[in-house]
C-alpha cells in the first residue's frame, strides 16, 4: 500500500501512522505529537494545514503570554463588558491552532489552554471558526534522568495529566534511530527534491473518511465495548492513567482509525494517482482486521505518553489480553485466568485448577508469573510449576527450557565454598531450621522433603539474603506443593 500523507512530503518512516493522523482529522479531535527536535512535527502539521486550506495560527508555548493568543482586552463604549484589541495572529479567526513546545508551557498559561484544546473556547467565548487543535513536544524525562539531573531536554516538562488528557490522539514520531537503512538514505537524498504535493486530495479524503467513521459507529460499537471495558481493566492493573473520559476516547480512536486504515488502503492500492470521490468502488485492497486498529489506537491514544516513556511491547500484551478476552465466552478457563492482574497468582491459578488453556498461552502465563516472582521466590514457583505441568506433553519447549534453567541448581550436586558473614550464618541456621522441620513432619525420605532440602540449599549462596527470605521461600514451596496437589 502506497504513503498517502508523508511519504509524499518527503517524510519516511511515518506511513504506520498515516491512520492515526487520518483518524485526528476525521473525527476533528486534538493531536499530541511527542518526539525529539528536527523529526518535523511542526512541517507535517503546518502542511496538512495547507493542503486543508485552513486559516493557520503556530504559537510556540515556551514565549507566548496569553495576550499574544487572544489579543488586550480593552473595554467597549458602553463600559459593560471586555473587547480584545487582537492582532493577525491572534486566535479569534483561526481555523487550525498549533502549540509547538506545550511542554514547555508556564503552569498559569496551561490552565488557559484547557478550554481551547477541549471546549474551543476563551475566556467562555466560543471560537466559532476554530476546527483543529494540535500540539507537539519533546519525550518527556525519564525518573532517572530527573535524579541525576541529565534530563536531555533542559526547560521539558511531563505535561500536566489533566492537559494530556485532553488529547484523545497522543502519537509518538519516529526519530532517526526508528529509520530503517532505506529510509534513512531516501531522507538524505530527499533534501534536495524540492517541495512535494499530496498525491490526493486531503479534504476529499478526510471527508471519506469521516463518512466510512460514522457508517462503522452503529456497527463496531457493539463489538468493541467488551474489549474496551477488559482493556481498561487491564490498563489500571498495570499502572496506566485512564479516566472515564479516555475509556470512551479509546471507543472512538478504535473506529476513527479503523475507517482512516480502510480509507487509506482504498487509495493506497489504486496507485498515487487515484483521488477520493473518483467513481471506483470502496473496498481495501485486503480485509482490514479490527485487532490491528484495536492495537494502533491503543498505541497512540494515552495521555502517559506525554508524562513518561511507554513500552509497545507491554501495550501489545495488554491490548492482546484484552482482545482475546473480549472475543471469548464468559466460561472459558482462559477468560477466568487472564482477569487475574498478578502473573504469579494466574500461573498458580492455572497449575493448581488443572486448567485446560491451549499450549501457547499456557507458555506465556508460566513465562510472565515466573519473571515476575520475587528472586528468592522465584525458583520455588518454577519447580513446584515444573513439577505440576511435567505430565503435559503439550508445554512448549522453550517453557520446559525455561523452567530447567531456573531449576537447574535444585537437581546440581552443590560444590563451592563462601566466606561465611554473620548473615550468611543466620540465613543457614534459618534454613536448616525449615528443613528439619520439613523432615519430622513427612518424613526425610518423603518426596516433599527432599525437594524442599534441595531447593533451600541451592539458594544458600547467591540468592537468599537474609533468613527473613529463607523461612518466606519454605513456606511459599509448602504452600505450592499442596496447592498444586503435589
Amino acid at each position: 500500500m502506497k504513503s498517502l500523507i508523508t511519504e509524499p512530503l518527503g517524510l519516511y518512516g511515518w506511513k504506520k501512522a498515516e491512520p492515526v493522523l487520518l483518524a485526528a482529522l476525521l473525527s476533528e479531535e486534538p493531536l499530541l505529537l511527542v518526539g525529539a527536535h528536527g523529526c518535523a512535527k511542526s512541517f507535517v502539521l503546518e502542511r496538512l494545514a495547507e493542503a486543508l486550506g485552513m486559516e493557520f495560527r503556530s504559537y510556540n508555548a515556551s514565549l507566548i503570554n496569553y495576550d499574544d493568543l487572544v489579543g488586550v482586552p480593552l473595554p467597549d463604549a458602553t463600559r459593560t463588558k471586555l473587547e480584545y484589541l487582537s492582532s493577525p495572529e491572534s486566535i479569534w479567526d483561526a481555523e487550525v491552532v498549533f502549540i509547538d513546545e506545550i511542554s514547555r508551557t508556564r503552569p498559569e498559561l496551561q490552565n488557559k489552554l484547557f478550554p481551547i484544546i477541549y471546549d474551543r473556547r476563551v475566556q467562555g467565548r466560543q471560537l466559532a471558526r476554530l476546527v483543529y487543535r494540535w500540539a507537539a513536544m519533546n519525550p518527556p524525562p525519564t525518573d532517572e534522568e530527573l535524579d541525576e539531573g541529565d534530563a536531555l531536554y533542559i526547560g521539558s516538562e511531563r505535561l500536566d495529566a489533566a492537559l494530556a488528557d485532553r488529547f484523545p490522539y497522543v502519537m509518538s514520531v519516529p526519530d532517526w534511530d526508528d529509520l530503517s537503512p532505506a529510509d534513512q538514505k531516501k531522507v538524505l537524498a530527499d533534501q534536495f527534491a524540492g517541495r512535494h504535493e499530496f498525491p490526493v486530495a486531503i479534504r476529499e479524503l478526510v471527508a471519506e473518511a469521516r463518512r466510512r467513521y460514522d457508517e462503522l459507529v452503529p456497527e463496531l460499537t457493539p463489538r468493541l465495548t467488551p474489549y474496551v471495558v477488559a482493556l481498561v481493566t487491564k490498563l489500571h492493573a498495570a499502572k496506566y492513567d485512564v479516566s472515564t473520559r479516555r475509556a470512551t476516547i479509546l471507543m472512538r480512536c478504535v473506529i476513527a482509525v479503523h475507517a482512516a486504515r480502510e480509507v487509506l488502503s482504498v487509495h493506497g492500492g489504486r496507485g498515487a494517482t487515484a483521488l477520493p470521490g473518483d467513481g471506483r468502488a470502496r473496498t481495501p485492497c485486503a480485509p482490514i482486521d479490527l485487532y490491528g486498529s484495536a492495537r494502533l489506537a491503543l498505541l497512540n491514544t494515552l495521555p502517559d505518553r506525554a508524562r513518561r516513556r511507554l513500552n509497545a511491547a507491554e501495550l501489545t500484551a495488554i491490548c492482546k489480553t484484552a482482545w482475546e478476552l473480549s472475543m471469548r465466552d464468559e466460561s472459558d478457563p482462559l477468560v477466568q485466568l487472564m482477569k487475574i492482574d498478578d502473573p504469579v497468582l494466574r500461573l498458580r491459578k492455572m497449575v493448581a485448577g488443572h486448567l485446560a488453556v491451549a499450549p501457547d498461552r499456557a507458555a506465556a502465563v508460566i513465562g510472565e508469573g515466573v519473571a515476575k516472582a520475587k528472586p528468592h521466590l522465584r525458583r520455588g514457583l518454577a519447580l513446584a510449576t515444573y513439577l505440576g505441568i511435567r505430565e503435559r506433553a503439550d508445554i512448549p519447549a522453550s517453557t520446559v527450557e525455561l523452567l530447567a534453567h531456573e531449576i537447574k541448581d535444585v537437581f546440581a550436586a552443590c560444590d563451592c565454598t563462601c566466606t561465611v558473614t554473620p548473615d550468611k550464618s543466620a540465613v543457614a541456621r534459618a534454613a536448616g531450621a525449615r528443613v528439619a522441620d520439613a523432615n519430622r513432619r513427612f518424613g526425610a525420605e518423603s518426596e516433599f522433603a527432599q525437594y524442599h532440602s534441595n531447593l533451600l540449599n541451592s539458594c544458600l549462596i547467591e540468592v537468599f539474603t537474609a533468613a527473613r527470605e529463607a523461612n518466606e521461600a519454605s513456606r511459599e514451596f509448602e504452600e505450592l506443593w499442596k496447592e498444586f496437589g503435589l
